[in-house]
């Protein structure tokens, strides 16, 4: 039974480090249900130092990111008013900084911002 709880602590404190409201424990049908409440995505706040190292359109990306979960590389476009090459450039340095993610293929391809369960 020790082994079992240890489960629950563990959750508990993963939803701690991540600022999250702890999760409900109920009882429905003869099943142990556990409700998450928070975001679908949690992700770590931002380092002030390595905001600090972003450019202006950078740090407009991350805040549209916020909002909307993702960006594309025409959504970047639009939003700085920059053309396709600066975008790349500053997509791709947010992702060796490891602040954002690259996610799906060809013209699907999208960005989120990077998470902890992503190393």
């Amino acid at each position: 039974m020790d082994e079992r709880g240890s489960g629950i602590l563990r959750m508990e404190e993963a939803m701690e480090k991540w600022e999250l409201e702890k999760p409900n424990y109920a009882e429905k049908d003869g099943y142990f249900v556990i409700t998450f409440k928070g975001p679908s995505r949690a992700e770590k706040p931002l380092d002030e130092e390595i905001l600090k190292n972003l450019n202006e359109r950078q740090k407009k990306a991350l805040e549209y990111i916020k909002v909307y979960s993702k960006i594309t590389s025409m959504d970047y476009r639009k939003l700085c008013l920059v053309v396709k090459d600066t975008a790349n450039r500053d997509l791709v340095d947010l992702i060796k900084k490891r602040i954002i993610k690259k996610e799906g293929i060809g013209k699907a391809v999208f960005y989120r911002l990077f998470n902890e369960a992503d190393k």
